[in-house]
């Protein structure tokens, strides 16, 4: 049975699909077909080739298309947003080769989500020229046609599921798998965002108060995949109900935070910043390396729980913006000790 496609989708590609003719005598037509499938492909994508040479067949072709079109495919593989794999082993036959959908679902289900094809060749795998795609035997993976990638039902689901709203009730467990661990995979440095996130570890850690934080679920997760930067940005302030909220309690409390990671291989390195609206709005984020950014609207306590207890409105941000946001809040911080505020080093106790 297909099983729902996350925000980031594994594509494997047939070669050759790369440079078919589009839209012929419409140079304008075939270069809005690859800008939107590179915009897809940018944050919600994972190119998968069967075998070295499939890639390197993939990238020979890349300098054959219209020359504008070409430069689009360059500047994306050369900015590396867009992550390859190449399947160990090797399957053979290839996509390209493959001349039955059921040979395709032999190799590569439960290893790639969708398979992007020729237009003839996706005619002789079934998939009708009326419709955008099929699913292959078994519900895995979904067969479509290059051309009309963006309409895939893999491509739309992940499109709709980052954008969707994490709604009261949902399961933080769930909303990681589907939407927040596929991002991290993608991406090694990690921005957050968010103006109380230290508090709430010093309410936690310093002031042992029963407080939850969604910094430690949310590093802890992170600290799975390793290798991990994790870039905070948070701010401090003069109290928090009568309790001293300074730059050295607020570090105190992300230092305990880090070492309650123990062994995990994450990287965490903290900017504090003094409170202040002019200095640090409301605004909040989480921004995956260059892939995307998510603005939440109560930053990580949607996830200091099990379940969420509220509807939380999910936005995405253009990367340009949420950089900009980091780089002018950024400019007031706090000059940190000589060895940093915190150290990633396990603690000697």
């Amino acid at each position: 049975m297909n099983h729902p496609t996350g925000v980031v989708v594994g594509v494997g590609l047939d070669p050759a699909a790369i440079a078919e003719p589009i839209a012929a005598g419409d140079p304008a037509l075939t270069r809005s077909v690859h800008e939107d499938l590179l915009e897809s492909l940018a944050i919600h994508g994972r190119l998968v080739f069967t075998s070295e040479n499939d890639r390197q067949s993939f990238v020979e072709k890349i300098p054959q298309l219209p020359s504008s079109v070409s430069k689009l495919w360059e500047a994306l593989l050369s900015s590396g947003r867009i992550k390859f794999e190449v399947l160990d082993p090797p399957v053979d036959p290839g996509i390209a080769q493959s001349l039955e959908a059921q040979e395709i679902a032999d190799h590569l289900a439960g290893r790639v989500d969708l398979v992007l094809l020729e237009r003839e060749h996706a005619e002789l795998l079934g998939v009708p020229p009326d419709e955008f795609s099929i699913q292959a035997p078994g519900g895995e993976p979904e067969l479509g046609r290059l051309s009309t990638a963006t309409h895939t039902g893999s491509l739309s689901r992940a499109r709709q599921l980052v954008d969707a709203p994490i709604r009261e009730g949902d399961n933080r467990e769930e909303i990681w798998d589907s939407r927040l661990a596929p991002f991290v995979d993608v991406s090694k440095a990690i921005v957050v965002y968010d103006r109380y996130a230290g508090v709430h570890a010093a309410r936690r850690y310093v002031y042992d108060l029963r407080s939850r934080d969604g910094m430690t679920w949310f590093l802890g997760r992170v600290g799975m995949f390793p290798g991990r930067r994790v870039r905070l940005v948070t701010a401090v302030m003069d109290d928090d109900g009568g309790r001293p909220m300074d730059a050295s309690v607020i570090a105190d409390g992300l230092q305990r935070l880090r070492w309650a990671m123990g062994e995990r291989d994450v990287q965490l390195d903290v900017v504090l910043i003094p409170d202040g609206a002019q200095r640090f709005g409301h605004d909040r984020h989480i921004r995956f390396g260059d892939r995307v950014a998510l603005s939440l609207g109560p930053g990580l306590q949607t996830f200091s729980r099990p379940v969420a207890d509220e509807t939380v409105v999910v936005a995405r941000l253009p990367i340009t913006d949420a950089k900009e946001r980091e780089r002018g809040t950024e400019r007031h911080q706090l000059r940190p000790p000589t060895e940093g505020w915190i150290t990633n080093r396990r603690s000697a106790g």
